[in-house]
């Protein structure tokens, strides 16, 4: 996975994943099948790791409004390092022509998605956040501006005015 995250998936050769496994090709190959197939395993890896991590951080207040701040802040900080985010990596090296990749990708976003709406409703419901506002059109505009955000940093960003924008944003709900 780290191999992967770091040079994503063209850039990692064999030799890569052998010298990152402590594996021989071969035993590669029949330990976890071809480069794709150990791309994919990869990838859902770091994606259910980052989830735990996230959510891990979601229920710290009673305030569902915080935990979802909370969960911003843990995202970004993750994204914000040298790596970026394997998702938003993925999603622009392999997703628009790799349509297992893009399949892998989108049922990750939309497990993201249901779990961001179930907060977004808990804390309209707690009358944290206005209750006109449809909790899908809000879950969709924060993993937007998080993905954006993550290939920002990632770039040419500071990290700093990128959260600012996003607390801007939540704060536009209330």
């Amino acid at each position: 996975m780290d191999a992967f995250w770091a040079k994503g998936y063209e850039a990692t050769s064999m030799a890569d994943l052998c010298n990152c496994t402590g594996l021989h090709k071969g035993s590669l190959y029949q330990a976890f099948g071809d480069k794709h197939k150990l791309f994919m395993d990869s990838l859902n890896h770091y994606a259910e790791k980052e989830f735990r991590e996230v959510a891990a951080v979601a229920y710290d207040s009673d305030s569902p409004l915080e935990n979802i701040r909370a969960m911003v802040h843990k995202i970004t900080e993750d994204a914000g390092g040298e790596k970026g985010c394997m998702m938003v990596n993925t999603m622009v090296e392999l997703a628009p022509h790799d349509p297992a990749i893009c399949k892998a990708l989108e049922a990750i976003a939309s497990k993201r998605m249901r779990f961001m709406m179930d907060f977004i409703a808990k804390a309209q419901q707690a009358g944290e956040i206005r209750p006109e506002l449809e909790p899908e059109k809000l879950a969709l505009q924060l993993m937007v501006t998080l993905a954006g955000s993550a290939a920002m940093v990632k770039g040419f960003m500071p990290s700093q005015p990128l959260r600012d924008n996003i607390e801007d944003l939540i704060d536009s709900w209330v």
